[in-house]
C-alpha cells in the first residue's frame, strides 16, 4: 500500500478519509531580448539571440549558474493545501499604518 505524507507540514495523509491535493510547478528561465521590431535588425537579432544560447547552454553546464527549467511536484494535506492557496509565497502579510489628516 502506498503511504503519503504532506510535503509541507509532514503529517501522513489518509487516502480513505482525506483528501490529497498535488501542486504542480514548472520553473523555467526566460531571456529578455531587445523591444527592437525593426524588420532591418531581424538577421542581427537572431545571431544574438543564437550567442546566448550557446552561452546558456555553456553556463548550464557548470555548477555555478542557476537551473534553467525544474519541474517540482507537492503532496499537500487539507490544511496546507487552503494555506498554499491563500498565500503560494509564504509572505507575511503587511498591515499599512493609517495616519489621521491633521
Amino acid at each position: 500500500m502506498i503511504h503519503f505524507s504532506c510535503d509541507r507540514c509532514q503529517r501522513p495523509i489518509d487516502a480513505k478519509q482525506a483528501v490529497r491535493y498535488v501542486v504542480k510547478m514548472e520553473i523555467e528561465a526566460t531571456l529578455n531580448t531587445s523591444g527592437n521590431d525593426h524588420g532591418d535588425d531581424d538577421q542581427d537579432s537572431l545571431l544574438e539571440m543564437d550567442q546566448m544560447l550557446e552561452r546558456l547552454e555553456e553556463d548550464a553546464l557548470d555548477e555555478d549558474n542557476p537551473v534553467l527549467y525544474q519541474r517540482q511536484r507537492f503532496d499537500l494535506c487539507p490544511d496546507c493545501y487552503k494555506q498554499f492557496v491563500r498565500n503560494p509565497f509564504g509572505r507575511e502579510k503587511v498591515v499599512p499604518f493609517g495616519f489621521s489628516h491633521n
